[in-house]
């Protein structure tokens, strides 16, 4: 929709009064929040807008019957996540503040998920726009390119240590939030924190994603930034690592000299905005949190080959 509206040329205030000029309802504010949050639009919204954009009506029963696909699989992978979640006997009591336990696997779990509902969307609403013949403008996300970082990363297999605790690792572990379990990236000590895999893997432009391999439990993940209420902030695998766009892609900034227990030190700051993966204690299982860049000693992490 975004792609859309750039192709149209019109502002927000252009496009609400062409709508009110058919008699129909389109809010700035409420188009703004639309794009703003990527979100499924409700039908209405959707009608309005790509009339107001100048689109024939055949195009708008095309973005409209799309629009229903998009809903149909969603409704469907929700009900499948309601049926995949522990039943309430398996729920973790709750314990108030404090480090998250990691969750031991299931039989047959795969801890990468597969690209979510969200990204269905996306990608349905871009193919759309595709064959209707608009123009898409296509570029690495968003990212802008940056200068590499000033030390050399290491290349290969590495381990990511929090400079707070260097007997521990960047890994991944299950936790349970909004009475559902996650794998996302967690600290354990390095000795237990192999596998998965990690390696920094180069994304243009002097960034990297940070991606994991776990030989026993499907393939390969690549950490992403969460958004969702009960999960935001937290970062998650995912086996897609284009799927995330610039939440899933960092810029790693040397920030240090040599560390004397190994391994340059780095901050490791998301490309879509000035949030740095932290750490907010030194214990095992603690989850790894985007927060705001402060050059805190727990958004200072060693990187050195494994």
């Amino acid at each position: 929709m975004q792609r859309l509206k750039n192709a149209a040329g019109l502002t927000y205030r252009q496009l609400e009064q062409r709508a009110a000029q058919r008699g129909e309802v389109l809010a700035r504010s409420t188009l703004a929040d639309v794009l703003r949050r990527h979100t499924l639009p409700r039908d209405e919204v959707l009608t309005a807008f790509v009339r107001a954009c100048g689109r024939p009506e055949d195009e708008v029963g095309e973005w409209r019957a799309a629009r229903q696909r998009i809903a149909a699989r969603e409704a469907a992978r929700e009900a499948t996540d309601a049926a995949e979640q522990p039943s309430a006997a398996d729920a973790r009591p709750a314990t108030g503040e404090g480090p998250d336990v990691p969750v031991p696997d299931p039989p047959g779990h795969r801890p990468y998920r597969k690209r979510r509902a969200l990204m269905i969307a996306a990608a349905a609403l871009a193919a759309l726009l595709l064959a209707l013949g608009v123009r898409l403008l296509v570029g690495d996300g968003g990212v802008r390119p940056e200068a590499a970082a000033a030390a050399t990363l290491p290349t290969g297999e590495v381990r990511i240590r929090p400079l707070r605790a260097p007997d521990l690792c960047l890994t991944d572990g299950r936790v349970q939030r909004a009475h559902a379990y996650h794998t996302v990236a967690v600290q354990r000590p390095c000795t237990e924190a192999v596998p998965p895999h990690t390696h920094l893997t180069a994304a243009g432009a002097g960034l990297h994603r940070i991606q994991w391999t776990h030989p026993d439990k499907g393939g390969k993940g690549c950490l992403v930034l969460l958004r969702e209420p009960g999960v935001a902030g937290l970062l998650e695998p995912w086996d897609d690592c284009t799927a995330g766009g610039p939440a899933q892609v960092f810029r790693i900034e040397a920030v240090g000299g040599r560390a004397g227990s190994g391994g340059a030190v780095y901050r490791l700051r998301l490309s879509d905005g000035d949030r740095c993966l932290a750490l907010g204690g030194g214990g095992s299982g603690v989850t790894a949190l985007a927060r705001p860049c402060t050059g805190a000693d727990d958004q200072k992490f060693l990187i050195g080959p494994a």
